[in-house]
């Protein structure tokens, strides 16, 4: 019996074969997925996105969109966020999930309804967004802003302690109106409230200010011959009879300034998600914008993701393609080597 001598290494290049199909395999965008984000931001043509309305106001229903690979579904969520002194992010789910499935062409829609804020609840920054990406970093997000206004506004301040000036006019900032409000500052009087003057002066009038935007101010003054003991003093929605909220007034001569409280500032959202808009586009140009807070003068983050689409980023099939290559060419050096020992 002829025993022949076993070719050692003949079995390595099927095993590296193997590895390299399966390589190739992995690079399909269906076995790339690992959420609902990667799977709707993993299409090269259609870029994904979440869009939400500007304003939202408590207790009502709107309609969201969501743009990315056709026939693929992603599960929305309303979140209301804030931040801690620290700087944290805090997420506070708002609202029922909707689960948004795109068509053919890369669109889907569903309404989305909030509930009404629990009584003297102030609205603020408003997150729609996938839901698998509560407490998630901002930039890697896929969402849009929105704000939610409510039926008791935000009291900012009026730039003033309780120390405050008699006789000057005072601003008091409001903000997450609902446009169209109207407010009114009065000042107790025994057991009844009575109006205060919007300026100085004989025949000025009553405190009374219709808000048109989601920031406003109400002016009012504090009345020359009051007593130097506290007084309080209230705001008032005018249409429903509410009181929104009561500060105690020392008059004094002067006054004593106070700072207003620091302007909330977020993180770009999702400049760091691959194949959205808002990493294509950059954060001006998306198809959202950020939330209309007392963060709006403070001037968007310098991000090389803030470019022009295109500049310095790769399309998600483009990677594909490259890496294919890659793969492939490793597979031929491969298998080149079992093919000239065979033409020996």
């Amino acid at each position: 019996m002829t025993v022949r001598p076993r070719r050692v290494g003949r079995g390595a290049p099927v095993s590296l074969t193997a590895a390299l199909v399966l390589v190739l395999l992995s690079l399909h965008p269906a076995s790339a997925a690992t959420g609902e984000t990667d799977r709707l931001c993993s299409h090269d043509e259609v870029r994904c996105s979440v869009q939400a309305p500007r304003l939202w106001a408590e207790g009502s229903t709107q309609r969201v969109g969501v743009t990315g690979r056709p026939d693929t579904s992603l599960t929305v969520r309303a979140f209301r966020l804030s931040t801690t002194r620290a700087g944290a992010v805090t997420w506070e789910p708002v609202g029922p999930e909707a689960e948004v499935t795109t068509d053919e062409r890369g669109w889907g829609s569903a309404d989305l309804a909030l509930p009404a804020a629990p009584a003297g609840t102030a609205g603020g920054p408003l997150l729609v967004a996938a839901a698998e990406a509560e407490g998630e970093d901002l930039t890697t997000v896929l969402g849009a802003w929105s704000e939610l206004v409510t039926r008791t506004p935000e009291l900012v301040g009026d730039e003033y302690t309780a120390d405050k000036p008699v006789g000057a006019a005072l601003g008091l900032r409001l903000d997450h109106v609902v446009p169209g409000s109207v407010y009114a500052v009065q000042r107790q009087e025994g057991s009844a409230w009575t109006a205060v003057p919007a300026q100085e002066g004989a025949g000025a009038p009553d405190s009374r200010t219709t808000c048109e935007e989601t920031r406003c101010t109400v002016s009012y003054v504090v009345p020359r011959g009051l007593s130097a003991g506290a007084h309080t003093f209230r705001l008032v929605d005018v249409r429903s009879g509410t009181p929104v909220a009561t500060w105690p007034v020392r008059p004094r001569a002067a006054g004593e300034r106070r700072e207003l409280p620091a302007a909330e500032i977020f993180p770009v959202l999702g400049v760091s998600v691959q194949g959205s808009l808002a990493a294509g586009v950059g954060s001006d140009g998306a198809a959202v914008v950020r939330p209309r807070s007392r963060n709006l003068d403070v001037p968007l983050l310098d991000s090389p993701a803030a470019s022009p689409a295109g500049a310095g980023t790769h399309s998600v099939r483009a990677v594909q393609f490259v890496a294919a290559g890659i793969a492939a060419c490793a597979l031929a050096l491969v298998l080149r080597p079992g093919r000239l020992r065979r033409r020996r």
